[in-house]
């Protein structure tokens, strides 16, 4: 499983650990080199030296220190049980540590993993104005699904972190860097796009195949996968609003009800949660 890292936080130092399933993350202490060493001694800036005897690991500039200060269990296989369980979702996770220390937020809080497209459907917010001025928090990371008939291999983890050095991953994990986690989630998660175009032509007394695949954010057809296909149109008739696919590929029809020649319609796609992947334009002639 892949794991990105944003640099956005505080410092503090991560172990993040999968077994089967089981997802646990733990936070913990960490102290900078340069304050680190005889706690008998002056530091330059005031006060004494961090006890380097209680340091015990380094992670680059960072001394590892103490037990846990917050950690975490997820069973993967029951979040498929989640509500908010979806195509195209991501699952977000919260800590009393980093940015969060500001707030004064209840510990119940941190125990809810909601899906952030759910939460933004409506407001169609991003999830860094959604997090300041609706929730005024600040994530510690996501968890990605694709689709929900992918596996949990193909699920991606992310978390905000001041430095990848301080994360530390179980083997089954590969850590990349990243710049921010809205970008990982930009360019991991499916989109859905028309055939054809961005343009169609259909007669006043017509009606035309409104066809379209899933692709990866690249643009590369995904024809492993299938999902539910959510539709609607500015104008006329779709046949069919929501459509699964079949081999990453669906279509509806279009009839343009009430349309005169000369008229526009515009009908975008995307998922239940996450609307408007690709717009398509259909000219009424």
């Amino acid at each position: 499983m892949k794991l990105y890292t944003g640099s956005k936080n505080s410092p503090f130092a991560l172990d993040v650990v999968l077994d089967d399933q089981n997802l646990s993350f733990f936070v913990r202490a960490i102290m900078q080199r340069e304050f680190v060493g005889d706690p008998a001694m002056n530091h330059s800036n005031g006060g004494k030296f961090f006890d380097q005897s209680l340091i015990t690991e380094w992670r680059g500039n960072f001394g590892v220190f103490g037990q846990p200060i917050y950690e975490r269990t997820l069973n993967l296989g029951l979040l498929r049980e989640h509500p908010e369980f979806s195509d195209h979702a991501s699952f977000m996770l919260y800590a009393p540590v980093g940015f969060m220390e500001r707030y004064a937020t209840p510990s119940g809080f941190f125990q809810q993993t909601p899906n952030l497209y759910v939460a933004t459907l409506a407001s169609k917010m991003d999830a860094q104005a959604f997090h300041a001025s609706v929730l005024q928090t600040h994530p510690i990371g996501h968890i990605l699904v694709p689709f929900k008939s992918s596996p949990i291999d193909d699920w991606t983890l992310g978390f905000n972190v001041f430095s990848p050095e301080l994360v530390k991953a179980s083997h089954n994990i590969e850590v990349i860097p990243a710049i921010t986690l809205a970008l990982v989630r930009e360019e991991t998660l499916p989109v859905v796009r028309f055939v054809g175009g961005p343009s169609i032509n259909v007669s006043a007394s017509g009606e035309v195949s409104i066809d379209f695949q899933l692709e990866t954010p690249d643009g590369d057809p995904i024809e492993d996968r299938d999902a539910e296909v959510y539709l609607e149109s500015t104008a006329g008739y779709l046949v069919a609003r929501r459509v699964r696919t079949s081999g990453g590929s669906g279509f509806t029809v279009f009839r343009p009800d009430g349309m005169e020649s000369g008229d526009v319609a515009k009908i975008k796609v995307g998922f239940k949660y996450f609307s408007g992947t690709d717009d398509l334009l259909v000219n009424v002639q």
